[in-house]
């Protein structure tokens, strides 16, 4: 047992739902099988809480998060940026639009952001602010808060998000 276990790490992924006609779907992603956290593995799109996922003028670009607070309203951007880097999936909206924007707009946005999101070189605030979006923070759900044991060496303390997609 670890003496002095490490905090864990703040993160959030969202679990892509749909119904099919064999049920319902659940979309996953491959870790790049080089990576030190599970490398290989079939995972939900999710990752760690970056700063800027924090900010104060973040809610200005996010529907439905009025009565949240900045950590609430961080793990969900988090979410939706994480699950834009690793699969080109943006839950936004065109900016005054209730309609969360389509497949072919989300592959143009990934062809254009998502290189720049993941480099740190562009915040999510920055895609939403350029493309006049909002985050469809109201689209996704708390489903679970999960803390890794304190017996790893490496920890997360993960909010899992639903959405249907």
């Amino acid at each position: 047992m670890i003496k002095n276990p490490s905090p864990p790490i703040p993160s959030s992924t969202v679990l892509l739902l749909r119904d099919s006609l064999e049920g319902l779907e659940v979309f996953m992603v491959m870790r790049n099988a080089g990576i030190d956290f599970a490398g290989g593995a079939l995972v939900y799109p999710g990752g760690k809480l970056d700063p800027a996922d924090l900010t104060a003028e973040i809610a200005g670009y996010c529907d439905g998060v009025d009565r949240l607070d900045k950590t609430d309203i961080g793990y969900r951007v988090c979410g939706i940026r994480e699950t834009f880097e690793e699969a080109g999936f943006l839950l936004a909206r065109e900016k005054g639009d209730d309609a969360l924007m389509d497949g072919e707009r989300c592959a143009v946005l990934g062809a254009a952001y998502r290189d720049a999101v993941h480099a740190g070189e562009m915040t999510i605030k920055d895609v939403a602010e350029k493309e006049r979006l909002t985050l469809a923070c109201d689209h996704i759900v708390p489903f679970a808060h999960w803390i890794t044991p304190s017996q790893f060496p490496k920890r997360y303390g993960t909010w899992f998000f639903l959405a249907a997609a």
